[in-house]
């Protein structure tokens, strides 16, 4: 496993997983009867705000979201690689490695978010959007293109 194979598959798997989590997310606010558009700048801009109230004002702020969020996604994914490095046998099971890894993420932010003044305590129909989000099309599909990229041979379940 090169640095590079490593730098390539923590990239790959961050937009994925990040596009396949935004998707989710807004799909689910678009379910609940918010108008497309909004949903998606409400999305950016809530992820803007943790840089502060002046940086949700701006104008921008759905921009400086969509680039934060997958800063955040790149990052967390990047994360996850380095972890295979010490324990690959996460590569052998990443539906079951990848949703665990989806979940921390999840407390992770939950955490920051609490740390930003941002934090609400969810509701449950919130609480399992947010874990489904995170588990399931965050985490599942970072551990599965890190799994095909840094192992060469198709992701297991």
């Amino acid at each position: 496993m090169t640095l590079r194979a490593q730098l390539v598959a923590g990239l790959v798997a961050g937009l994925v997983g990040g596009i396949l989590v935004d998707s989710f997310l807004i799909g689910a606010q678009i379910a609940n009867g918010h108008p497309a558009g909004e949903a998606v700048i409400a999305a950016y801009t809530f992820i803007a705000s943790a840089l502060g109230p002046s940086v949700a004002a701006n104008p921008a702020a759905p921009l400086i979201g969509v680039v934060l969020h997958f800063c955040i996604a790149i990052g967390w994914a990047l994360g996850y690689v380095y972890l295979v490095r010490s324990q690959p046998q996460l590569l052998s099971r990443p539906w079951v490695s990848g949703a665990c890894f989806g979940i921390v993420v999840w407390v992770f932010m939950e955490i920051v978010l609490l740390a930003a003044g941002l934090y609400h305590r969810p509701s449950p129909p919130e609480l399992a959007t947010g874990l489904i989000a995170n588990s399931l099309f965050y985490g599942v599909p970072v551990a599965l293109v890190a799994s095909r990229l840094l192992s060469g041979t198709p992701a297991r379940a």
